[in-house]
């Protein structure tokens, strides 16, 4: 399942105000200025991954990773050569 910007940014300040912080509470518990903390909110898909990390390890959430197996298909058969166009030789 993926997430939009958009979708993580509402989860991130419901948690906030859920645990009763200003959004400038979060973002000086973070570290991070009070301008990405509301890029982060807001969905800005730019926001950096460390700030990201840093605001989720304050709310003491945890970001997980799916990765789903990459399913092969056979390999493409190699043609013999004799039936390969000439300007493919």
């Amino acid at each position: 399942m993926s997430v939009t910007p958009e979708e993580l940014a509402e989860h991130i300040r419901s948690v906030r105000k859920d645990r009763g912080l200003t959004l400038k509470q979060l973002a000086d518990l973070s570290g991070i200025g009070k301008t990405a903390m509301f890029d982060l909110e807001h969905g800005n898909p730019g926001v950096r991954l460390n700030t990201l990390l840093a605001v989720l390890t304050i709310l003491e959430l945890d970001l997980d990773l799916h990765i789903p197996e990459i399913r092969l298909s056979s390999p493409p058969m190699l043609q013999p050569k004799d039936s390969l166009p000439e300007h493919l030789l």
